[in-house]
């Protein structure tokens, strides 16, 4: 097993503690933190559900309705 050390640094101690934008929870932050200040419960909510494509049917992730689907190019048009 291999370890490596964590070398991400804070700018300033402040940086460290804030709350879920969500529900208000008391979070402690990374350096680089992904989660757009949500918990890990509160992520889950903030993430659309995945989709068949009307096309092919291929499901299609939430976080990529947006741009489509990979497998056979249908992209959403605005009505």
């Amino acid at each position: 097993m291999l370890s490596f050390a964590d070398i991400r640094s804070y700018e300033t101690s402040d940086e460290r503690f804030s709350r879920c934008l969500l529900c208000g929870r008391n979070l402690v932050l990374l350096p680089d933190d992904r989660r757009g200040g949500c918990c890990f419960d509160c992520l889950t909510l903030s993430v659309p559900t995945p989709m068949p494509c009307p096309e092919c049917g291929a499901m299609i992730p939430g976080e990529d309705r947006a741009v489509g689907c990979a497998n056979c190019h249908w992209y959403p048009v605005p009505d």
